[in-house]
């Protein structure tokens, strides 16, 4: 099926379609977006559970927010256009097999939650995830901003408290236990925090998790 005007009003109640800003054509079987063009409004779009094998005809929406492609049929994104203001991408459940996530970061590069489970990927791709999207808050459904936390301050803490070869080792250790007693309310400030923004991201992660997409009713 392809996707045409007549249907993208029906399913957004819209007659103007330049006015649509919320629009969820899923599981209608469609093979070809061609006439989203005229949506220069939409902020979601929900195209899961179709039958795309690509993203050439998917225009650049200047104002999208909100991807929905799980449960498709996309052999890889090298055809996703440059979305700028995109901030959530859902592509699980494809046939997807290898990202250049370098790439996607130029075409994307207000991203904060991407989700490619259940793609024939190898177990590298969510580093790789993880590096070209510094500011990345979820991926595939877990936060990572509690775990880049940890990991800045185990390596702050381990480079501040390396030996070097030069060192006297007896005169570091007097330095270390004297410096323990001044750290030691500092360690519990962060321990309080590290707990305290676990919690926070814990919930949010869930409520991601557990968020309802939008369905819009047709006529």
């Amino acid at each position: 099926m392809e996707l045409t005007v007549d249907i993208i009003k029906r399913r957004s109640g819209h007659y103007d379609v330049s006015l649509v800003a919320l629009l969820d054509v899923s599981g209608m079987k469609i093979r070809r977006i061609a006439q989203l063009e005229s949506c220069v409004n939409l902020l979601e779009l929900n195209l899961a559970h179709n039958e795309l094998r690509s993203l050439e005809e998917l225009p650049a929406l200047s104002l999208l927010r909100c991807l929905q492609l799980s449960n498709n049929q996309l052999p890889s994104l090298d055809t996703l256009p440059r979305l700028p203001l995109l901030e959530e991408l859902t592509v699980a459940n494809n046939q997807i097999r290898s990202i250049d996530f370098v790439e996607l970061a130029t075409k994307l590069p207000n991203l904060r939650a991407l989700d490619f489970s259940g793609n024939p990927l190898d177990s590298s791709v969510s580093a790789k995830a993880s590096k070209a999207f510094p500011d990345l808050f979820i991926l595939n459904g877990e936060t990572l901003t509690l775990t880049r936390l940890l990991e800045e301050i185990t390596t702050d803490d381990f480079s501040k408290s390396s030996v070097t070869e030069d060192d006297d080792p007896v005169e570091t250790c007097v330095e270390l236990d004297d410096g323990a007693a001044e750290s030691k309310d500092d360690d519990i400030g962060v321990k309080d925090f590290i707990n305290e923004s676990s919690r926070h991201l814990e919930g949010l992660s869930e409520l991601h998790r557990n968020r309802t997409p939008f369905v819009l009713s047709c006529d």
